[in-house]
């Protein structure tokens, strides 16, 4: 069976920024389809459950105001081919992570550097409606001086029921949450509703288990997974695990958290440790047992994708410029690198079509 894989890169001059790849699911080779060229830095993508739209945040270039230097992009997908359907510039610096709504009726994106948030509304042909832009800026900082000297949205998502707007910050130490309904202008947060993660942990990635009643919330800085119940009005936690061996003690950054299909398993990357963890879950309780930690091949994993319905997943490794493919075994819960590698330079996202 053939894949299409999208991959979002940071770019150089040559503005090399979308690369659209065919995997095969069976041997996990790699073949280039296209690549879209004229967009700067579309570091992160979402794809809407059809197939037929595909959404990058990106750079408006250097003639843009520094208040709005970052953008959101919608394209149409026609096979291989990608064509603009047009821009909305959104605050601050290009977003480091966006997503669509369960309803696909909008897009929500964070913003690194300034801490910012914002929700874009998408009309019936999927194109983005520019003046319907509501924003958040987040204030404050946390105890690490290095990386939490401001607030800095990581992560923006709707949750599963489409009730709240939820915000990872990794300056603030927080996952906020917004009512999705309304979030208002400006956006209003109850701070009981706040989830506080360890100081010092730097909240980054948060993930929903299929059964919409678990998450996992994954710490950049303390590179541990922290597994949630949600109870449609807030985050409890329910257990802490470290994504790194026992008793590591070099530099490492947590990355990318994804969940298999059927929920059984939990990933995350790491970079430093340039490593794979697996994670067992427990969809009753919400417990997380690890199974494994794969090193591999390839430097600073940035993102990875597991292909639905195969025991692949492809890895971008941002310093090594490349694609890679590895094979996961489920009992074991290890990666192994396998045939399939595609040069891509500084891949920060990959999705599987």
């Amino acid at each position: 069976m053939k894949q299409t894989i999208w991959v979002g890169t940071s770019t150089d001059e040559r503005r090399a920024g979308i690369h659209v790849l065919e995997c095969d699911s069976v041997s996990g080779a790699l073949r280039p389809l296209n690549v879209l060229h004229g967009i700067e830095n579309p570091t992160y993508l979402a794809l809407n459950r059809a197939r037929t739209h595909l959404y990058t945040v990106c750079s408006r270039g250097p003639g843009a105001p520094r208040e709005m230097a970052g953008a959101v992009a919608a394209y149409a997908v026609a096979g291989a081919r990608l064509s603009l359907l047009n821009l909305c510039p959104t605050p601050g610096t290009v977003p480091c992570h966006l997503s669509l709504a369960p309803d696909e009726a909008s897009l929500v994106f964070a913003e690194y550097a300034l801490g910012h948030a914002g929700r874009v509304a998408l009309d019936a042909e999927g194109t983005l409606v520019p003046d319907s832009l509501t924003t958040v800026q987040h204030e404050g900082r946390g105890p690490n001086p290095a990386r939490q000297e401001r607030a800095h949205a990581h992560f923006a998502q709707v949750t599963p029921d489409g009730h709240w707007i939820y915000v990872c910050d990794l300056g603030l130490d927080q996952v906020r949450l917004y009512d999705a309904a309304n979030p208002g202008r400006p956006w209003l947060a109850d701070p009981a509703r706040t989830f506080h993660a360890a100081p010092g942990a730097g909240p980054r990635h948060l993930r929903f288990h299929p059964n919409g009643r678990l998450a996992f919330l994954l710490n950049e800085l303390d590179s541990t997974v922290v597994a949630l119940r949600y109870t449609g009005e807030s985050f409890t936690a329910l257990q802490t695990l470290s994504a790194l061996p026992d008793g590591f003690s070099g530099e490492s950054k947590a990355a990318a958290l994804k969940l298999s299909e059927d929920g059984r398993f939990l990933f995350t990357s790491n970079r430093g440790y340039d490593s794979l963890a697996t994670f067992a879950v427990d969809p009753d309780s919400g417990r997380i047992e690890r199974m494994a930690i794969s090193p591999l091949t390839g430097r600073f994993p940035r993102d990875f994708e597991l292909l639905p319905g195969s025991a692949f997943a492809l890895v971008g490794h941002k310093l090594s410029n490349e694609v890679a493919c590895y094979a996961f075994d489920a009992a074991s819960g290890t990666f192994t690198r396998g045939a399939g590698t595609y040069p891509v330079y500084r891949p920060t996202c990959i999705l599987a079509g």
